[in-house]
């Protein structure tokens, strides 16, 4: 592999991990370690607005409705989320935040707000915009993996 490319895969796993590492630490010192990275990120999905039905959150977080009720689940036993039944229509199930899920999710947002300021402002315009587009090509393929189940990381390691 080029050097330069080996420096850049170094810096986007080692980034990442970085990322992962100040979220959990973060989230420890915000709600004594009992939510996790992946649950912040569904409370930023459920947001401020209008409450959300489970399968649309799902299909915004890209997994199945199924997966997206046991993180509900979760979420409401920890008292971050409330269900509430739709009005015109009983069977229809909302979800919301509640003030302390809505809080936790502030502080995720903030962070990171902080993050791409501390990237950005070390950036010209173009320098920005060759980052998104770039990153924009990154998120493009890990969807594409996840839509294809990795079948690439299947086929590098040589199984049938």
């Amino acid at each position: 592999m080029d050097k330069n490319l080996e420096v850049l895969n170094h810096l986007l796993v080692d980034t990442f991990n970085e990322i992962l590492k100040v979220e959990e630490r973060s989230l420890k010192l915000v709600s004594g370690s009992t939510v996790t990275v992946n649950e912040v990120h569904t409370l930023d999905a459920i947001g401020d607005g209008e409450p959300r039905t489970v399968s649309e959150l799902a299909a915004a977080m890209m997994v199945t409705a199924s997966t997206m009720t046991i993180a509900i689940n979760r979420l409401e036993k920890k008292g971050l989320v409330k269900r509430e039944r739709a009005g015109h229509d009983r069977r229809v199930v909302r979800v919301r935040l509640t003030d302390h899920g809505r809080s936790l999710s502030y502080i995720h947002r903030r962070f990171h707000r902080r993050m791409v300021k501390s990237v950005s402002e070390q950036l010209t315009p173009q320098e920005i915009e060759t980052l998104s587009r770039a990153m924009g090509h990154l998120k493009d393929f890990f969807h594409s993996e996840n839509m294809n189940n990795s079948k690439g990381i299947v086929q590098d390691i040589g199984i049938k």
